[in-house]
């Protein structure tokens, strides 16, 4: 039996399809933009990532239920950290 090892250190992520720009995005849009604008954002940006659909639609439900940003913000930048490999 052969094993083989990866070629370097570096984590291989499955669905690191956001990533720190979209974080920033997240950021600056929280600042910039109304309440349902920025809740159009966070449904964007969470439907864009990776990830099975039932996960994203419970997300986008909780997003759909809120008028807080910051609550949004949150279920989006969470997401997207999860995508990233770090477990939030």
């Amino acid at each position: 039996m052969t094993f083989s090892t990866q070629s370097s250190s570096k984590a291989r992520l499955k669905n690191d399809t956001l990533g720190d720009e979209a974080l920033k995005q997240l950021y600056t849009n929280y600042e910039v933009l109304g309440v349902e604008e920025f809740r159009e954002f966070c449904i964007s940006m969470v439907q864009s990532g990776g990830g099975h659909q039932p996960t994203k639609d419970k997300l986008i439900n909780a997003i759909r239920t809120t008028n807080a940003k910051q609550v949004m913000m949150k279920k989006a930048q969470d997401f997207t950290l999860a995508g990233m490999g770090l477990g939030v």
